[in-house]
């Protein structure tokens, strides 16, 4: 399933900017048009993230609690547009693997620098894994993973244990991969 062409995110600062906001930090305060009270901070506007991880824009009304539903039908949009991804597409999507994966997880908490070829490494670990299908038909990634692993044991044994969890046929990939690479 594809975005649908009319789809279009409402950004907290968008949403602020249509409710004439005042910013707090990185959240917005405002009056709640759906209750239309006088309180100008009623209604706080932020960015969050849904349940796939994507951002979206969170409306809360403190003052009375209004639904999202009517404060979205009071600023005269749709609730879907909250979401930078269209709910159905996320919904489509959710069994794809995301990006929160401990090979990028160990990029981002390391207090050490990595060399760009550790970096290759991993992104080309979590690239196998994510995405099967680009291994296969992206011949620099591939070649790549051959200097890589010819280079170092441990790299081809964690390429080896993507290779698994991608659940690719490992000894076939590798004998191809050498022989692709003319070594084989």
């Amino acid at each position: 399933m594809s975005l649908p062409d009319n789809h279009r995110w409402i950004s907290p600062s968008e949403c602020a900017s249509l409710l004439d906001a005042t910013q707090h930090g990185e959240a917005w305060r405002a009056r709640c048009p759906a209750h239309a009270g006088d309180n100008a901070s009623a209604l706080s506007i932020r960015e969050g993230r849904d349940s796939y991880g994507n951002p979206m824009t969170l409306l809360h009304c403190h003052a009375h609690q209004c639904t999202i539903q009517d404060i979205c039908v009071a600023l005269g949009i749709e609730v879907r547009e909250l979401f930078c991804i269209h709910p159905d597409y996320a919904r489509s999507t959710r069994n794809l693997p995301r990006a929160k994966s401990p090979r990028i997880a160990r990029l981002r908490q390391s207090t050490r620098p990595y060399t760009a070829d550790e970096i290759a490494q991993l992104l080309l670990e979590e690239m196998i894994v994510s995405d099967p299908a680009w291994i296969q038909t992206c011949e620099g990634a591939r070649a790549k993973m051959w200097e890589l692993a010819a280079a170092s044991g441990q790299a081809r044994e964690a390429f080896t244990r993507a290779l698994r969890l991608a659940t690719l046929p490992t000894l076939q990939f590798w004998d191809r991969l050498a022989a692709e690479q003319g070594k084989g």
